[in-house]
């Protein structure tokens, strides 16, 4: 199967890096635009106040799920101990199926922990850890992190295909 890529906009990548906590000569630096450019594109979108709201959502939603998983697995392993307090020795196999836990519980837990676990790995994602790894290296070997800005930046470019 052929893949098929997406470039990212300018406007895109920058709201992306931008959200991701870089400033704003940074992601001119990074995308080599001005950063009268990236400025523009920030007002525009009014990406100051978006970027706010969008670390208090995902903030909020990220506690939500990790409250349904804890509850949901709670419930699981209480509906677990009581389905096992009901077993015995001389159960045919049909009794003893009838002690599983119902699929329907066990899909719910997956795909909440998948929620909140699960993500795959996206662009802005990828900024991110770039980013906290860079001011890891900034900490540990200012000459390094020096070096390493330019090739960093040119790998973000190029990782602005997504598939």
């Amino acid at each position: 199967m052929d893949k098929i890529y997406i470039m990212l906009d300018k406007h895109a990548a920058i709201r992306t890096l931008f959200n991701a906590g870089y400033e704003q000569r940074d992601i001119a630096r990074i995308l080599r635009l001005t950063e009268a450019t990236v400025s523009k594109h920030v007002a525009k979108g009014n990406m100051k106040r978006k970027r706010i709201e969008h670390s208090i959502n995902r903030q909020t939603s990220e506690e939500n799920a990790l409250a349904a998983l804890a509850y949901q697995t709670k419930v699981l392993r209480m509906i677990s101990e009581k389905l096992e307090s009901e077993l015995k020795e001389d159960m045919s196999v049909s009794e003893m199926a009838s002690k599983l836990i119902p699929k329907g519980e066990i899909d719910a837990v997956q795909k909440l922990f998948t929620t909140v676990k699960g993500r795959e790995l996206d662009w802005s994602a990828m900024v991110q850890i770039l980013r906290n790894l860079m001011a890891y290296v900034k900490e540990e070997d200012i000459e390094l992190a020096q070096r390493l800005v330019p090739i960093i930046d040119v790998y973000i470019n190029e990782k602005r295909r997504i598939g």
